[in-house]
């Protein structure tokens, strides 16, 4: 059973990341909700005071968050737990995933509305560089639904090898959903690759275990490639 580690601050975008996690995977996962809360610095008798005030508001809000989950979904009673943890919530995560107790991370972005606000300048992107497990980052205003296309940027050497991530191919697997396989090439040089290419690699390689195709698009910038090729798909996820 896949556990599930999903990191919140209590906001609209945490909240809509924790209901994503349990609509994708429902009973087939255990959830854990955490939240890291910082401690200021100050004198040693109130510093302990102050811990103490903010574990049990933690604890308190998990709780909340926890039983709001379970009165919408209530098979899932025994798969959800909280932990409250002192620190950083990137450091926090870091620490968690480290031991490989869990399988997948969940997490909301605030305010991302492109490619690029998702994975710069934001706690996810620390935690993307960070944490020993794969990460989903879920824009705000994403729509909640079961992936059944996933896009996978890749470079020319994925397409050589023909290797898929391991957890992408899980995923994939996991809801029949097909992976579209994108190479973003410098513009003026589409001409010089083809999907008849691509697909030859394809037949040679781990592809084959995943449903999937292979598209190029030119730009000069590997971002708004992606972002183009989104705009004229109907991808729910970007790997």
């Amino acid at each position: 059973m896949l556990n599930v580690l999903i990191p919140t601050d209590f906001s609209d975008n945490a909240n809509k990341a924790m209901r994503y996690a349990v609509e994708l995977f429902g009973e087939d996962a255990k959830y854990v909700l955490v939240n890291g809360y910082e401690v200021p610095y100050s004198g040693a008798s109130m510093l302990i005071s102050i811990a103490d005030i903010l574990e049990k508001d933690s604890i308190q809000l998990l709780n909340e968050a926890k039983n709001a989950l379970i009165a919408e979904m209530p098979k899932l009673k025994d798969n959800i737990s909280i932990m409250a943890v002192a620190g950083a919530p990137s450091e926090a995560l870091k620490k968690l995933t480290s031991k490989g107790e869990f399988d997948l991370v969940v997490m909301g972005t605030k305010g991302a509305s492109g490619l690029k606000e998702v994975l710069i300048g934001s706690v996810a992107s620390n935690v993307l560089s960070d944490v020993h497990c794969p990460v989903l980052a879920i824009p705000a205003d994403a729509e909640m639904k079961v992936p059944s296309k996933i896009l996978f940027a890749a470079d020319d050497q994925i397409l050589i090898e023909g290797k898929l991530p391991a957890a992408l191919g899980e995923l994939s697997n996991r809801f029949d959903a097909e992976v579209l396989i994108l190479n973003v090439v410098p513009m003026g040089e589409l001409r010089h690759v083809g999907n008849a290419e691509g697909q030859k690699h394809a037949s040679k390689s781990s592809f084959e275990g995943v449903k999937h195709s292979i598209h190029f698009v030119e730009s000069e910038k590997v971002n708004e490639g992606i972002e183009a090729f989104i705009k004229t798909t109907q991808v729910e996820m970007l790997a």
